[in-house]
């Protein structure tokens, strides 16, 4: 195995999927098949918007399940705090604040996507001074 590439995540409604991924986290599309499958570059790996039913049709099952509780996305970024002001500015409700979680040695604040996925953007925490 190579490592992960892509995160494939399954929609009903691609248009405000597509605005959040796009346009408030900035992401850049990549590919693009109009309603049924659009690829975002994060800079490290990839997200993939798949249309439920086209999934749905190659598994032959349903692909259903509760958005909100099946991942959580994390993302990394340079300026935790420069980011949450950013997203605020382009209209995205933050979940949490950004906060310390030190036992997990991050600073972090979560937001979510227009579905109810949950996303953690997070820093690693500065070392204590020895």
């Amino acid at each position: 195995m190579t490592g992960l590439t892509h995160v494939r995540i399954l929609v009903d409604d691609f248009a405000p999927m597509l605005a959040f991924y796009r346009d408030a986290l900035g992401f850049k599309v990549v590919v693009d098949v109009p309603g049924t499958y659009v690829e975002l570059d994060t800079g490290a790996a990839r997200i993939g918007l798949c249309a439920r039913t086209l999934m749905e049709a190659v598994i032959g099952a349903p692909m259903r399940g509760d958005a909100r509780a099946d991942a959580v996305l994390q993302f990394g970024v340079a300026d935790l705090d420069a980011a949450a002001d950013l997203l605020r500015e382009r209209g995205v409700a933050l979940a949490t604040e950004p906060h310390d979680q030190v036992a997990w040695g991050l600073r972090l604040f979560h937001v979510r996507d227009p579905a109810g996925r949950l996303l953690e953007m997070t820093v690693p925490l500065a070392p204590p001074p020895r």
